[in-house]
Formats: structure tokens, C-alpha cells, sequence
């Protein structure tokens, strides 16, 4: 007797989109320089050292997760925090306009945090693919 196939477990990673990286690097060399060479509140200083750390973030961290086996997204903030959210039961998953939004079976609607300009877009088609499928 031959065994039943098992649905492919496949999990897609997203990670951020370069120039939104580049953009938060950007921002804080230039609130560093300002923040270091005019004279006033340190505000520049901490906000330029803030986003630099942001923008190494963006190079290196994953933005989210999606599990297609169990229909479930995870996000990642910046600073650690992770968030998931399972379409389960009569949940579906849809992409509207460049983001993913959660319907409940009895038809509220949630947006999820994450979105299209945030991510790879190679990576971004996949997971669009997944939930399409």
C-alpha cells in the first residue's frame, strides 16, 4: 500500500527591500553629521545612531515569514518583536494593492503589517504566489 503525499512544507522568507536599507542608513549619517557638527540638543546624534542601526537591521534581518503548509504569516519588527497570524478554519489570506490582508471567515477584514515597497520583490511575488495557490 503506498503512502499518502504529504503537502510540500515550504516556508518563504522575506527580507527588506535594499533602497528602504539604504534609505534609513542615509537619513542617519545625515542626522549624525548635523547632530555632531551644529551646535544644539543632541536629538541629531541619537536619531542619526537610531536610524543607522535600522538601516544595518534592514540589511540583515528578515521582514517576515510565510508557512504555505500552515497558512501562516510571521512578521518580524525591527526591534525583536514577532507577531503571527494564522489563516485558520474559514480564514483566507488575500493581497490587496501591495499588502496582505487577513478575512475572517465571518468577513471582518485586518491588514497585515507588511508591504509590498518594504519588501524584495522577487521574494514578495513568491509568497503572492503561495497564498494564491
Amino acid at each position: 500500500m503506498a503512502t499518502p503525499s504529504r503537502p510540500a512544507l515550504t516556508t518563504l522568507s522575506v527580507r527588506y527591500n535594499p533602497p528602504v536599507a539604504w534609505g534609513a542608513l542615509a537619513l542617519g549619517v545625515l542626522n549624525l553629521l548635523l547632530g555632531l557638527l551644529a551646535p544644539g540638543p543632541l536629538i541629531n546624534v541619537i536619531l542619526g545612531v537610531l536610524f543607522i542601526v535600522l538601516g544595518v537591521i534592514f540589511f540583515v534581518r528578515t521582514y517576515f515569514t510565510y508557512s504555505a503548509a500552515g497558512r501562516t504569516l510571521e512578521v518580524t519588527a525591527p526591534i525583536g518583536a514577532r507577531r503571527s497570524f494564522r489563516a485558520s478554519g474559514g480564514d483566507t489570506l488575500v493581497v490587496e494593492g501591495g499588502r496582505i490582508v487577513l478575512v475572517r471567515a465571518d468577513g471582518r477584514r485586518k491588514k497585515l503589517p507588511v508591504a509590498r515597497w518594504m519588501s524584495r520583490r522577487r521574494e514578495w511575488d513568491a509568497v503572492v504566489e503561495a497564498i494564491g495557490s
